[in-house]
């Protein structure tokens, strides 16, 4: 199964990229959930982002929910590449995040088949653009399952194999469509999976474990 190129990491926040898929779409998507939590007395929620990248996505998530008041927030970003948990560091430090924001992130090595983290421990987790680099999408699906609370939300985002104008991300025939993935998350036993039109290029599919 071919993998992104670590050495390949300003792709990753390239304008182009932002124009296509501007992650603060699907971060208020994710804030929503946050601010229910909120409502419901909770007082924290724990967030990973599984294929963190150099934090296409974590930066901006950080700086939308880590300020909600009532609720303390970590966002756990993951990734198995030494070398982008190092980029995203990087950018971490050059993000201008308060104290507050800074301390959310909690940068953590993970592989394919295990997820570093606790059973039942999150609240939210995010995974972009990298379902379709799994060989065994059922065992990710599982682990993913396994680290999630009763009831945790799951956002699911990859590129779709029905776009049809393809300007950037992996040739078609390494894609998932959102039926095909809708079928697997169903089969790894989520529920209430729901698609969410956010993007051209890409299908966002929303589910609880």
């Amino acid at each position: 199964m071919h993998k992104f190129n670590p050495a390949h990491h300003q792709r990753l926040t390239s304008k182009d990229r932002y124009e296509l898929m501007p992650p603060q779409i699907a971060i208020d998507e994710i804030k929503k959930v946050v601010e229910i939590l909120s409502n419901s007395g909770q007082n924290e929620v724990k967030i990973a982002d599984i294929g963190c990248g150099s934090g296409f996505f974590t930066i901006p998530l950080i700086k939308t929910i880590a300020d909600i008041e009532n609720i303390d927030v970590k966002v756990y970003a993951l990734d198995i590449s030494e070398e982008m948990l190092s980029c995203i560091k990087e950018n971490i430090e050059n993000a201008n995040f308060s104290k507050n924001q800074k301390s959310c992130a909690i940068l953590t090595k993970c592989e394919e088949s295990n997820i570093t983290l606790e059973d039942a421990s999150m609240d939210i987790i995010l995974t972009s653009n990298v379902f379709h680099e799994i060989e065994h999408r059922l065992d990710y699906l599982s682990e993913i399952k396994r680290v999630l609370k009763p009831g945790g939300n799951l956002f699911l985002i990859d590129w779709d194999k029905e776009d049809k104008i393809l300007k950037m991300g992996p040739p078609v025939e390494e894609r998932l469509s959102s039926a095909e993935s809708v079928e697997l998350l169903s089969a790894a036993g989520f529920t209430d999976i729901t698609e969410l039109p956010l993007y051209s290029s890409s299908f966002t599919i929303k589910s609880k474990k």
